[in-house]
């Protein structure tokens, strides 16, 4: 449908929305972070070298940060624009739902809304396996739609695709299924589609495209159900307390664009003295349904889980929050003026920009280790001690994963990285621990026994053949810091290869 020109103009604020949000969120971190964080770094070691699987979770988000990790050389800059080419996917896929639905200023809302959600402005840098849903629970919502308004086969198939991919890159992708489900059922004009082809050749692709997945399921026992298992029967939390913790989080990103909605209206005052809860009523009742479905649904689960007392961590929620300012749109009034427009525009903008602003001065005069972390000249150091003790480049760093990961991700060779916390690990790379060993790196004294236990090996004799090093870092404005590490030739566990070693270095 051909666009008007006052449409193509709202459509250039949020292409300068995106680009802006584009350009700060790539350009902070990859300037004032001297090091990437723990969950970067563990989907890296997982894409190195690439499988179709870990301990943890599906290999989706592996691939992607393998992928960028590669075309643009190791940079640390590529895990920060992947990132945010998740999240401006994301954001194209919420405006093209409301245009669906909503005028073209209420589709922009959509978008700009999320700006208020922390995660989206402040938290995202950290790729990790929530941050490919925040693309992809868009496009499915987006194409399970279209699948049901229009009964396009192509829809129905690219729904089908991406599904499988949100399961790909998190088992949380079944709550977005779950979600979509319930909207076409609850549906009187949509669940007649469950006599047409569409949602069967949906599910079909989807078996497909998670086939060669499910096979490795089968071939390695289910690893990451045993790692889901484990996790959610820790230490059991109060449920009360875990309750309310977790549905407090989950309402606060309703609350800042509901005020700036307000304030930004043409006559708020007044707006709110004549105010009924009448006015609740959604202006497009498909619409309302369809985003109390992928709204709440998610949420409910979440909910469900933390009231029996089982540890949720609140970034399982972070890419429910797509779909807040679709919600919003969907019982805001619906003529939205252009003063209003502007006004919210501008108010989003400065909000945004202040968030950054804050993250700079924050970065630069708070240490932290996993900021400010000299990592390349870390890196340079063990490469260094396993030199001087077998005369050869580090073949793999095992050992805590953040630390091991480091080494992989800043050494120019690039050399394999394993932790002592993943089982897989030692599955992964037991040809190179058995016939050419590892560099050890740890921080505890305790850790060195969870780094025997995974490897078979002597605890007291891996102790007494550890070095210690001392590494400083800080901000450029904060107090100094340092952090005492372990290295330790792991020697090949296979014996021939162990005295060909030993001979060498004789």
């Amino acid at each position: 449908m051909t666009m008007n020109d006052h449409d193509k103009r709202l459509l250039r604020y949020l292409i300068i929305f995106m680009a802006v949000w584009l350009i700060l969120l790539t350009a902070i971190p990859s300037i004032f972070y001297t090091v990437l964080p723990l969950d970067t770094i563990e989907t890296i070691m997982w894409s190195h070298p690439f499988s179709m699987g870990n301990a943890k979770h599906p290999p989706l988000a592996a691939w992607l940060a393998g992928i960028f990790t590669i075309v643009f050389a190791h940079t640390d800059f590529a895990m920060y624009l992947l990132s945010q080419v998740m999240l401006i996917t994301g954001f194209i896929y919420v405006y093209r739902l409301g245009k669906e639905f909503f005028s073209t200023e209420k589709a922009v809302f959509s978008v700009i809304l999320l700006s208020t959600i922390l995660f989206y402005s402040f938290d995202s840098a950290k790729f990790n396996v929530n941050l490919p849903h925040m693309a992809l629970w868009p496009m499915m919502t987006f194409y399970c739609y279209r699948g049901v308004k229009y009964d396009r086969m192509s829809d129905w198939i690219l729904f089908g695709v991406v599904s499988a991919l949100s399961v790909l890159s998190k088992f949380f992708g079944f709550a977005l299924l779950l979600a979509l489900f319930l909207f076409i059922v609850t549906g009187r004009d949509t669940r007649r589609y469950f006599r047409r082809p569409g949602p069967y050749v949906a599910f079909a692709v989807f078996l497909l495209v998670l086939s060669p997945y499910i096979v490795w399921l089968f071939r390695n026992d289910f690893m990451p159900f045993t790692y889901i298992t484990d996790r959610v029967s820790e230490e059991k939390l109060n449920p009360v307390v875990n309750l309310l913790t977790l549905l407090g989080e989950n309402l606060y990103p309703f609350a800042m664009p509901l005020l700036l909605l307000w304030l930004t209206m043409d006559h708020p005052i007044r707006s709110l003295l004549r105010f009924r809860p009448h006015d609740l009523r959604p202006s497009d009742p498909v619409a309302a349904r369809l985003a109390v479905c992928v709204q709440f649904t998610p949420i409910a689960l979440l909910t469900l889980m933390a009231g029996t007392g089982m540890m949720i961590d609140s970034m399982w929620a972070y890419p429910v929050f797509f779909i807040t300012g679709f919600f919003l749109m969907a019982f805001w009034k619906d003529a939205v003026s252009f003063r209003e427009f502007r006004k919210l525009f501008f108010a989003l903008m400065a909000l945004f920009i202040l968030v950054q602003a804050n993250d700079v001065i924050y970065w630069l005069s708070k240490t932290r280790n996993r900021g400010h972390f000299n990592a390349r000249s870390f890196a340079a150091t063990a490469q260094e001690f396993y030199r001087e003790q077998t005369g050869k480049d580090i073949p793999l760093a095992f050992g805590d994963m953040w630390y091991a990961g480091c080494i992989m991700h800043y050494l120019p060779e690039h050399p394999y990285a394993g932790s002592f916390e993943d089982p897989h690990d030692e599955f992964r790379f037991r040809s190179i621990l058995d016939e050419e060993g590892a560099l050890g790196v740890y921080l505890h004294e305790e850790d060195a026994a969870d780094m025997a236990g995974a490897l078979g090996i002597d605890a007291d004799t891996l102790r007494k053949n550890a070095k210690e090093f001392v590494f400083a870092y800080k901000a450029p404005y904060g107090k100094e810091k340092s952090n005492n590490i372990f290295f330790v030739v792991i020697p090949p566990r296979n014996s021939a290869a162990r005295t060909a070693q030993n001979q060498a270095q004789d």
